[in-house]
């Protein structure tokens, strides 16, 4: 699949797992989207989501580069680089 295409996808099914978890309905989701800030999710649901992920996309994202996301294309990247 090609890499915008897929870029594209994750975003989408990202957003599917932050909207199970926000308040109110989410504003358009890019690449440069802010995890928390746009969200106003706190510490115990960015965790829930995290777990989400990792179960979806059957991977482990250790602590130090969670750390390093800011924003959903810091997901996104990292997901493309761990399930090649």
């Amino acid at each position: 699949m090609e890499e915008t295409k897929m870029e594209e996808k994750m975003i989408a099914e990202l957003k599917a797992i932050i909207q199970e978890y926000a308040d109110e309905e989410l504003p358009e989701v890019t690449m440069d989207t802010a995890l928390t800030a746009e969200f106003g999710l706190n510490s115990f649901e960015l965790f829930e989501i995290i777990c989400k992920i990792e179960e979806t996309y059957s991977v482990t994202i250790p602590d130090r580069v969670l750390m390093s996301f800011s924003t959903v294309g810091d997901v996104v990247n990292y997901l493309m680089d761990a399930t090649k």
